[in-house]
């Protein structure tokens, strides 16, 4: 492309347009930045305001709860002295004596020292009131309260629910503790009734300021009331959440429900009496009292806020025409005279006496000749840009890729390089007369079923296919493809490379097909495998029942022969017949082995949950009642539980406990355990069968669980062998595994796993 020499015009020969003005002016905007300014000072004080309110809750909360501590404190002590009172009382020779009448008048006595004390009396240990200070109860029935019944049960001061006397009628408490004689027998309890509007008055210079306080019990009743107007004694407190604090024995501070109306300040202290809570000083006071100073305080800043604001946006009004409103239009007269053309005349207006308006009129002047020195470079950059697309033209058709284009809407091809050409057997030419569906036919039709406008979305990063494409001469090849939509000489197209994946799909096909025929092998081979195992079974209960005629036959024969020789049988003739005897019953032995060990390889699983302790108890049971004799320390632990066949898992019980039980009979004190593996917890079970007899040598290990095995002579322990080789088809059966440690003539342990997931 030939240079040129970049030369301004400011030729904007642009008409002056109607505009239609804001409704928001300038000095309107000034006035409203200075009330926006405003917003944060607002902020900030509702913050402020905010935090003040809420440490003042905070400190308010706490002087709540110490004024309760303080009055709890109070009636806790006053409590204890009574108490203490009662204690020398219940020692006072009136007391501990027989004479009903001294004793009436001793309490009275003492009734008219305390103050706030109704009634003092002695209960005796049938619950008979023996005498008391109005001299009128003599005999009454008080078995019934609680505070004797808890002081007969502790021995100790208590404190009694609120009531009405019977005999002074009036609502009271009542402190109590036991009479005791010096050989400290219990010969009744000494009481005091109080007087419940006398103990509340005693610490009324404790109630909050606005709030009041209240004296309940452990059921949330009032007992006296400080402050406030409140229900009367004997009812609940009104004050839902602090009964509920009351009977949760929720203490200290409670927190206020902004949902109630109105809502308060709550704290609860308790009043130990005896070393029991059974009486509760509750605080409150109305959160607004609290925070309406702050609130009135909050009211004051605001509008002192709101006058200064007032007054500075009045001075901008007044203010803002001349210093800044009339520079701006002038400002925006010269822009419209730039929009005109008449730059020059523009540059020449009075300079503003702001210095930056006179800094943004400069430049708007250099703004303009910037514009003008971008609209040359953006030229120069097409140029450019043309000749890069013509270098992309000259490397995509020299690209070794098979690459062609097709418009997106007529599906037309527009350009192919010339491996394209040569992979498809036409010339260049050839190729940009045809369409899409000449090449590619089930691209064509997809994109005709939908307005085809398929290659105007289409931009795979990947390759898809494998797609099938048409050659010259007819044949099919397989390809997988890679298309991208492009702007093809300004108008949308695809981009589209090729890549033959025919021989590869061949060759993936032989390998299915091989895979295919080995398959089948397999299954050929397990359908033979399960034939030779149906046929070894068939073969096992032939030869067992084959094996089982002639055996009966020879056990017969041989009780006959002793039969018939009787006592006239020497010492070598009954030898033989015993051999004979015993060879039948090891052979019949081992025939109900064999057919065991093939019943568990073959029987279907019956699954459901299944106790093994209960199974390993009745195992033992059966031993112990073949063999009562023998004493064996036998430890089952409970709660072993899984899942699988009951059946089974009895089989491997018997075979596993019947090693223990037959290897033990040579142990003094033999034991047997059957416990959980420590630390083992989830769905698996994992459990051991342990006993200190004969044991085994570990180096033999890898020999247990075969069949015919044997680690021990059968002079010393009779055996088939195949118990074991059982027990590990079983516990496979079962998705699990075993496992033995041993040492000679210290025991064996056998470990098991027994998994959720059985195998069929």
């Amino acid at each position: 492309m030939t240079d040129t020499t970049f030369e301004p015009t400011y030729s904007l020969d642009a008409d002056d347009l109607n505009r239609r003005r804001a409704w928001l002016s300038l000095r309107k905007l000034l006035v409203l930045m200075v009330l926006l300014a405003a917003v944060p000072l607002a902020v900030v004080e509702l913050i402020s305001n905010d935090d003040e309110q809420r440490l003042q809750l905070e400190r308010a909360r706490d002087e709540l709860n110490a004024r309760a501590a303080a009055m709890a404190d109070q009636y806790k002590a006053h409590l204890n002295g009574v108490g203490q009172f009662l204690l020398a009382v219940s020692q006072a020779p009136p007391i501990t004596g027989q004479d009903r009448e001294a004793c009436a008048r001793y309490l009275g006595r003492l009734r008219a020292l305390v103050p706030g004390m109704l009634n003092i009396g002695l209960i005796g240990t049938d619950g008979r009131l023996v005498c008391e200070a109005t001299g009128k109860g003599y005999g009454v029935s008080l078995g019934d309260r609680d505070y004797f019944i808890q002081a007969l049960g502790s021995g100790q001061v208590t404190l009694g629910a609120y009531q009405v006397g019977r005999i002074t009628g009036r609502p009271s408490i009542v402190l109590a503790r036991p009479a005791r004689t010096d050989g400290n027998r219990v010969t009744g309890v000494v009481y005091a009734a109080l007087d419940l509007a006398t103990l509340t008055g005693d610490v009324s210079g404790q109630a909050a300021p606005a709030g009041r306080m209240h004296l309940l019990d452990a059921a949330g009743l009032v007992l006296g009331t400080i402050g406030e107007a409140a229900p009367s004694i004997g009812h609940p407190v009104a004050d839902a959440p602090l009964r509920q604090a009351v009977l949760e024995r929720r203490t200290g501070p409670i927190d206020a429900s902004l949902d109630e109306e109105p809502a308060r300040l709550r704290a609860l202290q308790p009043v130990d009496v005896g070393g029991q809570s059974v009486l509760y000083v509750a605080a409150t006071v109305p959160l607004q009292a609290v925070i309406a100073p702050l609130q009135r305080s909050l009211y004051t800043s605001l509008a002192g806020i709101l006058a200064i604001v007032v007054t500075v946006a009045a001075l901008v009004w007044a203010f803002g025409q001349r210093l800044i409103v009339r520079p701006v239009e002038r400002l925006v007269a010269g822009i419209r005279q730039v929009e005109a053309g008449d730059f020059a005349r523009a540059l020449n207006q009075t300079p503003s006496p702001l210095r930056e308006l006179g800094d943004l009129q400069r430049s708007l002047a250099s703004l303009a000749i910037t514009l003008e020195a971008q609209r040359f470079e953006r030229d120069q950059a097409l140029g450019a840009l043309i000749d890069r697309e013509a270098r992309y033209r000259e490397l995509f058709k020299a690209n070794p890729q098979v690459m062609f284009v097709y418009d997106s809407r007529t599906l037309r091809l527009l350009a192919a390089n010339e491996a394209a050409a040569a992979y498809y057997g036409f010339s260049r030419d050839e190729m940009l007369q045809k369409v899409l569906a000449d090449i590619w036919p089930g691209r064509s039709t997809a994109a005709s079923q939908q307005g085809g406008a398929m290659a105007e979305t289409a931009d795979r990063r990947q390759p898809s296919g494998p797609v099938s494409h048409r050659l010259r001469n007819g044949a099919i090849r397989q390809v997988e493809v890679l298309e991208s939509s492009i702007l093809f000489e300004g108008f949308p197209a695809a981009l589209v490379m090729v890549t033959d994946v025919t021989e590869r799909l061949a060759a993936q096909t032989r390998e299915r097909e091989g895979a295919e025929r080995l398959e089948q092998r397999v299954a050929e081979r397990t359908r033979e495998l399960e034939l030779s195992l149906r046929e070894l079974e068939a073969f096992s209960y032939s030869v067992s029942h084959d094996l089982r005629n002639p055996l009966g036959a020879v056990g017969m024969f041989g009780q006959m022969l002793q039969a018939h020789l009787g006592d006239g049988a020497d010492e070598q003739a009954q030898t033989y017949l015993a051999r004979i005897e015993q060879g039948v019953r090891g052979m019949e032995r081992l025939i109900d082995d064999l057919l065991t060990l093939a019943k568990v390889a073959r029987a279907p699983l019956s699954v459901g949950p299944v106790d093994l302790s209960a199974l390993s108890r009745e195992v033992i049971d059966e031993f112990r009642q073949a063999d009562p004799h023998r004493a064996v320390d036998v430890r089952l632990e409970e709660d072993l539980h899984c899942t699988g066949d009951a059946g089974l898992l009895r089989q491997m019980l018997v075979n596993l406990l019947g090693n223990a039980w037959k290897f033990t009979a040579r142990t003094p004190h033999a034991r047997i355990c059957v416990g959980r593996e420590p630390g083992t917890t989830g769905p698996v079970l994992a459990f051991f069968v342990q006993d200190n007899g004969a044991g085994f040598d570990m180096k033999f290990a890898g020999r247990l669980f075969l069949p015919f095995e044997r680690l021990h002579g059968d002079h010393d322990f009779p055996g088939t062998g195949i118990g074991l080789a059982t027990v590990q088809r079983i516990v496979a059966r079962h998705g699990g595994r075993i496992w033995a440690e041993a040492v000679p003539e210290q025991g064996a342990t056998f470990h098991v796993e027994l998994g959720t997931r059985l195998p069929g």
